[in-house]
């Protein structure tokens, strides 16, 4: 998987760890049953997830996107979930289980994309809004060595997950999705920044979304917060106020840049920052090898603690072979990120969590 492959930057483990060594009836007449098939096999649930990309598009089936520069297109993707799907899991075709192509009783697929004008987009968008129970609209920027289709499938699980009660946008910028192509990424994540400044200015004008929440993983949060901060400075504060959750998994950050250059100017606009760090994440220590320093997603001895952030050290949580994907596979991680969603709770308050008292301050763990 993607950045569920995040497993792409570890393929450069050689190179960058080498640095670091689912009743009867009554009366007389049977029952009517249903074929066995019938009774067996339940429909795919389609989730509509709504797209931003300046990838450009591809002609090869079931790609729609690839990795180079584009111009910036809108859309729909509908996704299957399969109906036996469980939480925290990614169903994919198998070759040990010698399935080759994705069969949607089963896995989780794109089932196909519709393409739209700026107009028919957030007519369509605002309508899904409108319609939503407590017009609340989720945003979601994938990380590095990631391709459309796989962060539309992500989104669409873990917005399924979550039980979101509103429409969900992937925002999704050209990765090369590619093992060696970390730092094409890193160039094409900061050409991209300007289009999600716009995608975000446009979800605050265009909608009437009452609460926006926006949500990064790995390297997209570094297009996500700089993002934010560049509308934050454009615009009056109450005219950011819709957007007022952030949800930082696993930033691919400098430490010291959040810290010092990030972090403050979010605390400035007001905006709820929870950030979720982990020690038990190879990529981040593969992507500090790489780097030189700590990421502000790596919860060891430079654990970012800093103010208007609520730090989650989330060492303890499963996220498949590199630790890093545990966003949306430890059922932990997604029921507080459903409290945050559904309540708005503060880490305090929320039932999973312990604060523990640092010198550089308060940050929380789960409970045991």
């Amino acid at each position: 998987m993607s950045e569920f492959r995040f497993s792409a930057l570890f393929t450069l483990a050689p190179l960058l760890i080498g640095l670091l060594g689912g009743c009867a009836s009554s009366g007389s007449a049977p029952p009517v049953t249903k074929p066995a098939q019938e009774q067996t096999e339940a429909s795919a649930r389609q989730v509509e997830i709504f797209y931003a990309t300046d990838r450009a598009p591809v002609p090869a089936e079931g790609e729609y996107y690839g990795p180079d520069r584009g111009s910036p297109a809108l859309g729909i993707a509908t996704v299957a979930i399969p109906p036996h799907h469980q939480i925290g899991r990614h169903e994919q075709p198998s070759v040990f289980k010698f399935e080759w192509s994705p069969d949607e009783r089963k896995h989780i697929a794109v089932t196909g994309i519709t393409p739209l004008g700026r107009e028919a987009f957030f007519d369509q968008l605002e309508r899904a809004v409108y319609l939503s129970p407590d017009r609340k609209l989720l945003v979601f920027v994938h990380g590095y060595n990631t391709r459309f289709a796989e962060a539309t499938r992500l989104l669409a699980q873990f917005a399924t997950d979550l039980k979101f009660n509103g429409p969900s946008v992937l925002f999704s910028w050209p990765s090369q999705a590619g093992v060696t192509s970390y730092m094409v990424d890193e160039t094409n994540i900061e050409w991209a920044q300007p289009h999600l400044v716009q995608l975000l200015d446009d979800l605050i004008d265009r909608t009437s979304a009452r609460q926006i929440y926006v949500v990064a993983h790995s390297m997209g949060s570094r297009v996500l917060t700089r993002a934010y901060n560049t509308l934050a400075s454009d615009r009056q504060a109450h005219n950011l106020s819709t957007i007022g959750e952030m949800i930082l998994v696993a930033p691919d950050i400098d430490a010291d840049v959040f810290r010092d250059d990030i972090s403050p100017r979010l605390a400035r606009s007001g905006i709820h920052v929870t950030l979720y760090a982990s020690s038990a994440d190879r990529a981040l220590l593969a992507s500090k090898a790489f780097h030189g320093y700590p990421r502000a997603g790596d919860s060891g001895e430079g654990l970012v603690i800093v103010p208007g952030v609520e730090t989650i050290n989330a060492s303890e949580a499963s996220g498949g072979l590199l630790g890093h994907s545990y966003f949306a596979e430890d059922r932990r991680i997604m029921e507080d990120i459903f409290a945050i969603l559904q309540t708005g709770q503060r880490a305090q308050n929320r039932f999973g969590l312990e604060a523990v008292d640092a010198n550089r301050g308060r940050y929380w763990t789960f409970r045991k």
